[in-house]
């Protein structure tokens, strides 16, 4: 089937907030002096805030009850993170006008909340660009599960299986590739050279290298 239709990650792809999310939720995790490593905090990149707290209280023992407040907490420092600094990933615009010349439809989905989504098109001035966006805060299962995809490409009126995602996490990936949806992955440069990405369909070290190419490939 033809593709007719992209749909976008956020956080980590169209703007660096990964080190913001590192940052609250190291504040966070100090007040029950628990330390988080960069290493096991690239373990969750992808997941929602509230799986996030929930597989690190689970495992310190920290009260469940607490995770709504804290959820909130770290979402906040966030927000007020991107409107300090928060800075567009290279290449955004680029891929973005690049795939709109080619006629193809633009979604996004994210695990953020829909608040922390409106701050982040809001800073980058995309917030005109997508047709549609959705977020997973208020679905059962956030990504790895495809369904925040699936929402996506509903309200695009697409086929999942006329949708390519552009993913930088591997939680992210594992949604897309289970949506029945093909997969460009851009990852982090320290962790490019892992094989897991292999289940892509295409491995970037940015969003400036996608071509007219990489687009007809993809439909191959």
């Amino acid at each position: 089937m033809e593709l007719t239709t992209a749909i976008f990650d956020m956080d980590g792809l169209i703007i660096d907030s990964e080190p913001l999310w590192y940052e609250a939720a190291v504040e966070v995790m100090n007040e029950f002096n628990i330390s988080i490593d960069q290493e096991a905090y690239n373990t969750t990149t992808g997941l929602r805030t509230k799986e996030f707290l929930h597989y690190w209280f689970s495992m310190h023992n920290i009260n469940l009850g607490e995770i709504d407040y804290y959820e909130k907490k770290i979402t906040d420092i966030v927000i007020s993170k991107v409107n300090e600094c928060g800075t567009t990933m290279d290449g955004v615009h680029h891929a973005l006008q690049l795939i709109k010349d080619h006629g193809i439809k633009i979604g996004l989905a994210s695990s953020s909340p829909m608040v922390l989504i409106e701050t982040v098109l809001s800073k980058t001035g995309l917030m005109d660009v997508f047709t549609i966006t959705t977020s997973a805060e208020h679905l059962p299962y956030g990504k790895p599960h495809p369904q925040v995809y699936l929402d996506c490409a509903q309200s695009l009126g697409s086929e999942p299986t006329s949708c390519f995602c552009l993913e930088d996490s591997f939680n992210g990936m594992l949604a897309s590739k289970s949506a029945r949806m093909k997969c460009i992955v851009v990852p982090h440069p320290s962790q490019f050279n892992e094989g897991r990405w292999q289940a892509a369909d295409l491995s970037l070290n940015s969003l400036t290298m996608l071509t007219s190419k990489h687009l007809a490939d993809l439909n191959k």
